[in-house]
């Protein structure tokens, strides 16, 4: 067929070679295209399975105090619960007790006998006691018949019923202080057969400048003179503290008859 013609042939070789160059062109321009989608599919895969760091540059000498990273997805990380401790929300309750009101020291009972003529009589005239074992000092009023009273650093109940209850709280006429208020409680019934009934049974009859004395142990003198008489509530403390500039004592029973509901304060201050 192109043996007559070598021209022919060249032209037909010559064709058949561009037509296999414009199918490699293709084929390779086909690869080519695909190369950049697998790429970006291949991306969107590793950004939904795994989470990169962000890189930062820093200065010179300088390091990144923390790494950083992207935020997981809120599906991988849900917010933790705001829940309160329940301590927080229902607090104990203090395990402290709150201070209450210090009642004063001598409370009576207002069933105890009622004072008989010849108690009441004996109650007016002079009463001379002594100064027994345990007693720390000795009280003498003149003005109302008390000598030597046993004083006891206590206010017991026992100390109530044998004489004379100091408050071991408040001053001693010796103390080492720049005030006192040596504080002093008795019975104005108290029980029957016991040394303090009616002791202070005429406390009310005190009035400005008699005498009050208190003698310790060794008989050392202690000399006051009353300023002033009130009366307090059972639980006013206030009365037991010292004052300023004052070197006093109180005296403290219980009024009125036969109720016994407030105190009647008696304070003499040191001649």
């Amino acid at each position: 067929m192109f043996r007559g013609d070598p021209l022919l042939k060249v032209g037909v070789i010559l064709m058949a070679f561009a037509l296999a160059l414009v199918i490699v062109a293709v084929v390779v321009t086909v690869v080519l295209r695909g190369e950049p989608e697998r790429a970006v599919a291949s991306e969107k895969a590793a950004t939904k399975s795994s989470v990169e760091p962000i890189v930062r540059s820093y200065p010179p000498g300088k390091e990144a105090e923390e790494p950083y990273q992207v935020a997981k997805p809120e599906a991988e990380s849900p917010p933790k619960p705001n829940i309160t401790p329940v301590r927080e929300r229902h607090p104990k309750p203090d395990s402290k007790p709150r201070p209450q009101p210090e009642a004063l020291p001598g409370a009576e009972a207002n069933d105890w006998p009622k004072p008989t003529q010849q108690e009441l009589e004996s109650a007016t005239r002079a009463r001379h006691y002594g100064l027994a074992p345990g007693a720390i000092m000795a009280l003498t009023i003149k003005a109302i018949g008390i000598y030597k009273a046993p004083v006891y650093n206590s206010d017991s109940q026992w100390a109530l019923a044998n004489g004379i209850a100091h408050v071991p709280e408040t001053s001693l006429p010796w103390s080492p202080t720049p005030q006192r208020n040596v504080y002093l409680a008795g019975h104005r019934m108290g029980y029957s057969g016991t040394w303090s009934r009616l002791i202070f049974y005429n406390l009310d009859k005190l009035k400005s400048g008699d005498e009050v004395l208190l003698k310790d142990r060794s008989g050392k003198a202690y000399r006051y003179r009353v300023s002033e008489v009130f009366l307090a509530e059972s639980y006013d403390s206030w009365v037991m503290g010292q004052v300023i500039g004052r070197d006093m004592v109180t005296l403290q029973t219980c009024t009125p008859i036969p109720t016994f509901e407030k105190r009647l304060i008696v304070r003499a201050d040191r001649v």
